[in-house]
This record gives C-alpha cells, structure tokens and sequence, in this order.
C-alpha cells in the first residue's frame, strides 16, 4: 500500500479550518521548500519520484536474483543556490556530464574538476536536458557555500554538497576556492534489467514511495507470496542499494494506513516515535534501515520469497503500484 500526504497551502479563512482538525500539521511554507521556487519544488518531487521508480526497480529485481545495477552517470542539478553561476543557466533536473570536455559521472568528480578551478574562471558545462544536451559557459565566483557535514572535502563543499543550514568561507589549500553553487544529486544509468518495468505513480510525486514501490514490486514479480496475505503499507525512501531513508508526515501516513484497514506499516527507522503514537490497536509498525531488513521482517510474519536463481527471465509486464 502506497502512503502520500496532501500538501495544501493555507490563507486566513483555511488556517483556522484547518487549525481545527486532527491529523494536520501546520508549518511554514519555507520548512518544506526551502529555498525553492514554488516550480523548482514541483519539479524537485518529479526528479524524485524518478529516482524512487528507479531505484525500486533495480533494487527489487536484484533481491528476485536478477543482476541488475544502477551506473553512475552524471549529477542532478537538485536545487541551484540562489544568486549562484548555476541559477543564471542551469535548471532543476538537468543533468551535468562534463565539465571543460571532462566526463563528470559522480558527485565527487564534479566536485574535484570544480574544486581544481579558480575563482573568477571560465568553465563549459555539458548538461543533459529532458529533450536535449546543451553546453552552458559559467563564471565562478568566490562563494560561502553551504557546508556539507562531518567528513566532506572542501572540493565537495565548493561543488555544493550539503543540505545543512550552516555556511562557511570556503578555501582549497589555505586560498578561496571557487563554487559552482548547486545541490546535487546522483544520477544513474540502469544496466542488467531482464524485462521492462513500468511503474505509475498515479500524480503522486516526491521520494517517499520508494519503499512501497520496491515490495510491491518484489511480490508481483516473485511467485511466492512475500507480504503473506496480508495488508501491508510502507513508507521511506530508497537508494540504488537498498537502504532506506526517512520522509515527512510520518504521523499522518499513519492515520492514513490506519484507517484504510492495513495490518502492517513500515516505516524508516528513526521514525518510529512518530508512527507509535497514532498506530492504535490493530496496526503493526516496524521500522527499517534496508530492503533486506523489510523482507526477514515479512517472512517472520509468514511471508516467502523464492531464493535467487542468477541469471532467470520471466515475460515482460508492467507493474502499476
């Protein structure tokens, strides 16, 4: 079962309707959007929702055996800092894959090519675009950048890694260090797929659903029954590894689940504390860090996956979630 939450923006006469219910939750507009632009947001939850289809599918289909992986292939423009060389050219979910001519595959190697330049230099960025492939010429300034965390290297830090509200003059061996300023993401190419998968969102957008997608995908495609007949839901994120990452509305999803009957509700771990509380009498939630750890949890509740067979093929179908 595929969980969302409605996002609704709020005005005098809606706010104290609003204000009035229970299973909402009223926040600032700037504590989901950040920086970006109403547009940027929306297309933000497309590139998203990209990535979950994505790594479900890679994910769900190596676990069933097949040996499929997902290759490195270029950095997202996530969100371009405002005011920054990337804002004047490039836009959300556009796809850098070279720097002066230089392949650029991963968020490192960006970083690096970047890091390398000087402030005030010239650099062609190749950038692979929904229709097209484009060449953009940026100037890079001297930046403060927002920093990435605990055990990032000043040439990511120049390239824009982090997500952290803290900012910092940014220096490459003692001298200021020139910024691309965007918040990237990784792409990836998929390889080893033995059919095609489609998945439809049905609208919904944003990274959340990767979890759900990856088990259902699991038990379509597998002949047992992994979720054991039972009414299963599932919220968090998914990686090209099969971890599982922490999403929003926790709490509401679980009122949702709730109330739609589901017995069993996974969440990502570190977020039990929020479901816990609204899960009621008859709804088991669990939390979990992986894909692996989501399957011993379904076999413990009487659900079977078929051990992997390297190597097998099955017909082509598409699985709508």
């Amino acid at each position: 079962m595929l969980t969302d939450v409605e996002l609704v923006p709020l005005h005098a006469l809606s706010y104290l309707y609003y204000e009035l219910q229970s299973g909402v939750q009223i926040v600032q507009s700037s504590e989901i959007v950040g920086t970006a632009t109403a547009s940027q947001y929306e297309r933000q939850g497309e590139v998203d929702m990209i990535e979950a289809r994505q790594a479900a599918t890679v994910v769900a289909l190596h676990e069933l055996g097949y040996p499929t992986r997902a290759i490195p292939d270029g950095v997202i423009v996530y969100q371009p800092e405002a005011g920054s060389p990337a804002a004047r050219g490039l836009a959300v979910g556009d796809v850098v894959t070279a720097v002066d001519g230089r392949e650029v595959r991963t968020i490192a190697g960006l970083a690096t090519l970047i890091g390398d330049e000087h402030p005030g230099a010239f650099v062609t960025l190749t950038v692979r675009g929904i229709f097209t492939t484009m060449q953009h010429v940026v100037r890079l300034p001297l930046g403060e950048e927002r920093v990435a965390g605990a055990g990032s290297s000043v040439s990511e830090v120049c390239a824009g890694v982090g997500a952290d509200n803290s900012l910092q003059p940014v220096e490459q061996n003692g001298s200021p260090a020139a910024c691309l300023g965007v918040y990237p993401e990784q792409d990836y190419a998929t390889r080893g797929l033995p059919y095609r998968v489609a998945i439809s969102s049905d609208g919904i957008i944003g990274p959340s659903a990767g979890l759900a997608f990856t088990l259902g995908l699991i038990d379509e495609l597998d002949k047992n029954d992994l979720l054991a007949g039972l009414k299963v839901a599932a919220t968090g994120t998914m990686s090209v590894t099969g971890q599982v990452g922490q999403v929003g509305g926790v709490a509401q999803k679980t009122i949702a689940v709730r109330n739609a009957g589901a017995s069993v509700f996974f969440v990502p771990l570190g977020e039990l504390h929020q479901a816990l509380p609204h899960a009621g009498p008859h709804l088991t939630v669990m939390a979990v860090s992986s894909i692996g750890q989501a399957i011993v949890d379904l076999e413990q509740l009487g659900g079977r996956l078929t051990p992997p067979v390297r190597g097998r093929l099955r017909p082509r179908l598409a699985r709508r979630a």
